[in-house]
């Protein structure tokens, strides 16, 4: 599960007919700035949370942040979580077909030339295979995620925040890295044990690493979650070993997405996404938290499954997670992703997910 509940700071607590408390937030977290209110009386789309949501936005030029006003309690979050998708079991896991292990060899090739690996497994050809992926830029927007923009670092230790079920986790471990994961959902932290993976469960401060103790820190779609962002960024900036670096990524509220399908954009995604970052907001907040040497970009990897997400929140206030969907919207959703990687050529920050990378 992909969520890291930390203390936060609000107005009074409130009580709901949801049944969810909340507390007032009238001002941006990170410059102070009362916020304007951009969108009311949403509901959750997805997995059917109790409540109306507000959700207001920081009118400060240099920040953009969005967050929900009023917002649920550290307390009673978890309510807006009860049929998530990571309490969903898996299937049963299938033997890959012939087809599907080329394409994962081709992948590892991708990996091993841009990433490289420490396991000496790479044949020298390797780069060939690895340019064809280079030229297939959806494709290579999943790989550098599933690498997590990080160039292998013999012997070093990663740690993922809100290692959800392990996946990513298990890739990075398999290119190198030397991986554990901490996440709060605990049938999460049991499916990545199963996968042999090191995966501990709570919330990252309660795990007491010691300081300067990992090479690197992701989390992928967490920050948005968590009541205090600026804190968790601290404590993973303690964990790491100086020039150690830092992996954020999570939705862009200033995606071309977001301007397209407005309120039912699904990464809007109340009352659980508590926080949606702009570019500027992102730095901002890496700033605050002490790092250096920030770059921040983005990539249009979920662009095609926001859209089509989108699009029926849009047609019926609804989307089921993981329902199938009709062949020619899956075509339309994969040209509207390959326009917006031509857009991005003239608007570079306007992909859908935003990444941060930074070095303590």
């Amino acid at each position: 599960m992909t969520m890291e509940r930390i203390k936060g700071r609000g107005g009074r607590e409130q009580a709901t007919s949801s049944g969810i408390r909340t507390r007032s937030r009238e001002r941006c977290f990170l410059c102070g700035t009362p916020g304007t209110t951009v969108y009311q009386r949403l509901r959750d789309r997805i997995f059917g949370a109790p409540g109306e949501w507000s959700l207001k936005k920081c009118p400060a030029k240099d920040c953009g942040l969005v967050w929900l006003d009023p917002m649920p309690t550290e307390q009673d979050i978890l309510m807006a979580y009860q049929d998530y998708y990571t309490h969903r079991g898996e299937g049963a896991p299938k033997s890959p077909s012939l087809r599907r292990q080329v394409s994962h060899f081709w992948d590892r090739c991708y990996l091993y030339h841009k990433y490289g690996s420490v396991a000496g497994i790479a044949p020298a050809w390797a780069w060939l295979l690895g340019l064809y992926r280079s030229l297939q830029p959806m494709k290579k927007a999943a790989l550098d995620f599933n690498a997590m923009y990080l160039p292998v670092k013999r012997e070093g230790r990663l740690l993922e925040v809100g290692s959800g079920g392990g996946d990513n986790l298990r890739t990075l471990q398999d290119i190198g890295w030397v991986v554990e994961g901490v996440d709060f959902d605990p049938k999460a932290v049991e499916t990545a044990r199963r996968k042999g993976l090191h995966v501990r469960q709570g919330i990252l401060e309660e795990q007491q690493y010691p300081d300067e103790y990992f090479d690197a820190v992701t989390m992928s779609h967490l920050v948005e979650h968590v009541h205090d962002p600026l804190q968790l960024l601290r404590e993973c900036r303690r964990v790491l070993r100086p020039g150690g670096r830092l992996v954020v990524v999570t939705p862009n509220i200033a995606s071309v997405g977001h301007r397209l399908f407005s309120a039912a954009w699904l990464p809007l995604d109340p009352p659980r996404h508590l926080h949606l970052f702009s570019p500027r907001a992102l730095f901002s907040l890496a700033d605050r938290a002490g790092f250096q040497n920030k770059r921040v970009f983005t990539t249009i990897r979920e662009a095609g499954n926001v859209f089509m997400a989108s699009r029926n929140i849009k047609r019926s206030g609804r989307y089921v997670w993981g329902s199938v969907q009709p062949r020619l919207l899956k075509k339309a959703a994969k040209g509207m992703a390959v326009m917006e990687w031509v857009y991005l050529v003239f608007s570079p920050l306007a992909g859908e997910e935003l990444v941060l990378v930074a070095e303590k």
